[in-house]
């Protein structure tokens, strides 16, 4: 009997490597252009479950004091699942773990526009779904420029924390939305290094995954009256939290409720506060709220990808290493702009907070000036490129 034991597992684990080693990974490197294949590393079949290390960020020690009881009101019909609610109604959105949500946009038509949902898994690591940034039964990108904002709320980006372009997507080959509906940016600058993020995790064991709350953090950007009343339009962040009542071998869903447009990336985070904040999968399709459920050789590749940014130390991208000074900030009329490291500034993109590009300037100087004078006041977002780096600040106008 234990001779057929150990080959039956013997089996097993040559079955899990052979399987694990025809699974490769996909890099594009947005700023260069080249696309790359990264084998899936090979893992201890016998580990039950695993999850990665949360970070509260260096900003400061704020926690989000999240109801960790079964919700009694405003869930979906039939269901332990609230539905959603605008987060800072009831939240310091500027608090962990609620900052390390971000929201994605696409450069389109010169602006920016509605993407995803995601949220902050290392110093410099988005975690969302495939489908958010490839093209379905397609080994290529939907968008070639990705931004992304954390805690992006109201039409307006977050004063305390920044923004950031893509520089990486990392995807598994030949993905489906049925079992690898998966996607990694890499951005280029740290933002976790401020919010925070939480941690990636696996557990084959349904009943221990489910036994907890849940949390999601989305973008919903569109307004469906049969599925919600409410008005969405991508501009503000929303919460919903309770029960998951569903795990099959690829997915996690809660029963009768659903997702809008928007939300699709966003995290099903479980949260026990002050102790775990553990994300085990994404959102991926609407009905019954399903959500790609993370695996264990999904969760090895995921985090052979993150796994140097697991940890705060020196700053990954600091303002000291190449930055750009714009003073006066706020203006009432004329910006000066200038690159501190006396690299040549090549142009100078500027949006409103609706994403609509309101000024182009091209530059072959180290500094320059924009005349904002005919534009409205309020808060706008300047990207300054200098080469193949690209720098995001916000600028007020103001009378």
């Amino acid at each position: 009997m234990r001779k057929h034991v150990f080959y039956i597992s013997l089996l097993l684990l040559i079955i899990s490597k052979a399987f694990s080693q025809e699974q490769k990974i996909l890099s594009f490197d947005l700023m260069s252009g080249v696309t790359d294949t990264l084998e899936i590393p090979e893992f201890d079949t016998t580990i039950q479950n695993e999850k990665t290390r949360y970070s509260t960020g260096i900003i400061d020690s704020c926690f989000c004091n999240l109801n960790n009881s079964p919700p009694t009101y405003n869930v979906f019909p039939n269901s332990s699942f609230t539905k959603k609610r605008q987060a800072s109604k009831d939240f310091d959105i500027n608090c962990f773990p609620i900052r390390t949500s971000v929201k994605l946009f696409k450069w389109g038509n010169d602006s920016l526009k509605n993407l995803c949902s995601g949220i902050m898994i290392s110093r410099k690591h988005v975690l969302t779904a495939a489908h958010c940034v490839a093209n379905i039964n397609e080994n290529t990108l939907r968008n070639d420029s990705i931004f992304i904002c954390s805690v992006y709320d109201n039409g307006e980006e977050n004063p305390n924390f920044e923004c950031s372009w893509v520089k990486k997507v990392f995807f598994f080959e030949n993905w489906n939305l049925s079992q690898t509906d998966f996607s990694i940016l890499e951005l280029e600058y740290p933002i976790g290094e401020e919010t925070g993020w939480v941690g990636i995790g696996f557990d084959v064991d349904d009943a221990s995954l489910l036994d907890g709350i849940f949390y999601k953090f989305s973008y919903p950007n569109i307004t469906i009256p049969q599925i919600d009343p409410n008005m969405y339009n991508g501009d503000t962040l929303y919460y919903n939290y309770g029960i998951v009542d569903m795990a099959g071998e690829h997915f996690l869903g809660i029963s009768n409720a659903n997702g809008i447009v928007g939300e699709s990336g966003s995290s099903l985070i479980k949260i026990m506060n002050y102790d775990n904040y553990t994300t085990y999968g994404v959102l991926n399709f609407s009905f019954d709220l399903r959500h790609s459920r993370l695996t264990n050789w999904k969760y090895f590749a995921l985090k052979s990808i993150i796994i140097n940014d697991l940890t705060l130390g020196v700053p990954l991208l600091t303002p000291k290493n190449y930055d750009i000074s714009i003073l006066p900030n706020p203006t009432t009329d004329v910006l000066f702009i200038a690159c501190t490291d006396m690299h040549i500034i090549n142009r100078i993109n500027l949006f409103d907070i609706n994403g609509k590009e309101v000024m182009v300037k091209n530059s072959s100087s180290n500094q320059l000036s924009l005349d904002l004078s005919n534009l409205p006041d309020g808060l706008y977002i300047l990207i300054a490129s200098s080469g193949k780096r690209r720098i995001v600040k916000k600028v007020i106008k103001s009378g």
